[in-house]
């Protein structure tokens, strides 16, 4: 299973079946491979509605795949994830910034209203005592529910962090956990025949299965074992085993920044809730670097040229 289609390995017979297919995008069939450049391509982000339509047969791909894998022999091969990528992930968190960090302006600057309205009540009405009395009483109420209201958007917002984290995890494990059904039988044939490999067909087959982690250890353990230097499949494998290490941490990154959005601390909050803060800057920054990863889930990898 070393031929991909949108981006899953499958067997030749499957191949062939979605090679002979057309599929309609605007009011013209193309072939599915010329389908997968449009859904992946930046050149086509000027023409949204038939990338939207590209991307759409691409996942209907995609989940016909599993299905055929599933139905067919039982197999676990694909475990249906809520996204395809990791980087979109990052973007959840996105997503969560934008709802919380305009919540917590808005409550800053509604307390700011108190604070106001209490200092000008101390300089016009300083000789009257009753009125300042009752209106003490309205501010520290003001101040307790401005506490009590940062508390509950901060338990909230982690919340739905942790909801994010848990289908990250779950994916992050999925993906690097050795699985034998990942393992491609005619790539072990070849390692096992005694057929002395190049480095460029080593490098091959590392290339075509940067989205399997499990094959990329099999692929470094077998070169270690027989006393074979490849570079790739040597970084490869080390990437590999790292078991997601990396985008752990990248996670747990833009997740702070999410939650230093929320703070209590006025300061804090500002710098990272604040309009164009640098959150937006960052997080984009680490979605573009995610995009980027040696290995990461093959969806569409061939098509974007990774």
């Amino acid at each position: 299973m070393n031929k991909l289609v949108c981006g899953i390995a499958v067997d030749e017979e499957l191949y062939m079946k979605y090679q002979d297919k057309k599929y309609r995008i605007g009011k013209e069939e193309f072939a599915l491979g010329a389908i997968e450049i449009v859904a992946a391509s930046k050149d086509y982000d000027a023409y949204p509605y038939l990338k939207a339509q590209a991307q759409g047969v691409v996942e209907q791909v995609q989940e016909e795949i599993r299905e055929y894998y599933a139905a067919r022999d039982g197999r676990k091969e694909y475990v249906t994830m809520k996204h395809n990528t990791f980087s979109e992930y990052i973007k959840d968190l996105q997503e969560i910034h934008a709802k919380s960090a305009p919540e917590r302006r808005e409550l800053k600057e509604r307390m700011d209203m108190a604070q106001k309205r209490w200092e000008e009540n101390q300089r016009e009405f300083k000789n009257d005592e009753h009125f300042l009395a009752r209106e003490k009483v309205v501010f520290l109420d003001a101040q307790e529910e401005y506490r009590n209201n940062i508390k509950e958007l901060q338990r909230r917002t982690q919340e739905e962090i942790q909801a994010v984290q848990a289908e990250y995890e779950r994916h992050l494990n999925d993906f690097y956990a050795a699985n034998g059904n990942r393992i491609d039988d005619s790539a072990v044939r070849l390692l096992k025949s005694g057929i002395r490999l190049t480095d460029a067909e080593i490098d091959s087959m590392v290339n075509q299965n940067k989205g399997n982690p499990t094959m990329l250890r099999l692929i470094s353990d077998h070169c270690d074992a027989n006393k074979i230097t490849s570079q790739s499949a040597s970084i490869y494998g080390t990437l590999a085993r790292k078991n997601g290490a990396e985008e752990r941490e990248a996670f747990r990154t833009i997740a702070g920044m999410v939650e230093k959005a929320v703070s209590e601390d006025e300061t804090t909050s500002d710098v990272w809730g604040a309009e164009h803060s640098h959150f937006e800057r960052l997080s984009g920054q680490q979605i573009e670097s995610m995009n980027a990863y040696s290995i990461q889930p093959a969806v569409n990898q061939e098509a974007a040229g990774i």
